[in-house]
């Protein structure tokens, strides 16, 4: 994720807060259109943004302050002001400012919720979870653009899309630390080895076969990609009625051969760098076929974990 992004969601929130506490509008229905706004602007950063770093507990401390706010201001009667607006003419244009960018956190945030909803047009395939102890934090997934970026790759107006149309429903997940951070030290450490998703054991989803098993691709430096080999080292399995890939695994760390029979629990290999992969992660989807050409170019499928459809910020604790 880039370092700007990172900074937009700890200064935003901090900035709209400061603005609501130390700056609170005069008069009870400014007020209470300045308090809205801030509100709309923090719950769209939190369903939006990805939470790794900064970590995901974040988004409950700025709420935990917003309502400390709203107490504060309520206990010294300023909801309950005679007058209803009396903002002068800066602070009118900087509410009229702040309403904006509320409703566009409310348009945002109601299409955040509206992707938390299993696709209806789509089959879905359920799959056991790829991993084993930890806590897991998704980083894309579910069933609008605006939490889930492979989304874009449905586009049929862009050709080179059509190569790897197959994962355009795909799950990107980290491990993380206890502290919920993605990296175990450092902020934004350059070396994959220094992220906890890096050298996490890989493991089988379903029972099957295996149809491809790649490796040789180097794992890229943190922020690197290979644009030129987008899954980077992969296994895809044979499930029966359709597919399922597992990309960006670890150079040199492949369990299984393609041929080799597979059931859940069964170590693939270990999550790695490899491949267009900003930062270590597990890439994930489910596909109606492997073509021989382009293989991850199959009908993409909705794709559930033990049942579940995780989405951006699910975490995932398997103890």
């Amino acid at each position: 994720m880039p370092v700007s992004v990172q900074l937009a969601q700890l200064l935003i929130p901090l900035i709209v807060l400061l603005w609501l506490a130390l700056l609170p509008a005069s008069g009870w229905l400014a007020l209470i259109v300045q308090s809205l706004s801030v509100a709309a602007i923090l719950l769209a950063l939190a369903l939006v943004g990805l939470w790794s770093l900064p970590p995901w507990w974040l988004p409950y401390v700025y709420g935990i302050c917003f309502l400390a706010i709203m107490l504060r201001h309520g206990l010294k009667g300023l909801f309950v002001a005679h007058v209803r607006w009396a903002a002068g003419m800066p602070n009118t244009v900087l509410l009229i400012a702040g309403a904006a960018l509320g409703a566009y956190g409310v348009w945002v945030s109601s299409q955040a919720l509206s992707g938390r909803q299993l696709p209806a047009d789509v089959d879905v395939v359920n799959i056991a979870l790829p991993f084993g102890q930890g806590i897991y934090l998704v980083a894309h997934g579910g069933s609008h653009t605006v939490v889930n970026g492979h989304l874009r790759t449905l586009d049929t107006d862009i050709e080179r899309y059509q190569r790897w149309r197959g994962q355009s429903r795909a799950l990107d997940i980290f491990r993380i630390t206890p502290s919920g951070m993605h990296a175990t030290r450092g902020l934004r450490p350059v070396e994959p080895e220094s992220y906890a998703t890096f050298g996490t054991p890989l493991l089988a989803p379903c029972t099957g076969k295996i149809a491809l098993a790649v490796d040789g691709f180097d794992d890229m430096p943190v922020p690197q990609m290979d644009a030129g080999n987008m899954a980077g080292n992969f296994v895809a399995i044979d499930c029966g009625d359709f597919f399922v890939i597992l990309a960006h695994l670890r150079k040199g760390s492949m369990q299984v051969a393609e041929g080799d029979a597979v059931a859940p629990g069964d170590v693939l290999g270990e999550m790695g760098n490899s491949g267009n992969s900003s930062e270590p992660h597990l890439h994930v989807h489910a596909q109606r076929s492997l073509p021989s050409e382009f293989p991850l170019s199959g009908e993409p499928l909705a794709l559930t974990l033990n049942g579940m459809y995780p989405v951006r910020n699910f975490r995932i604790v398997v103890p």
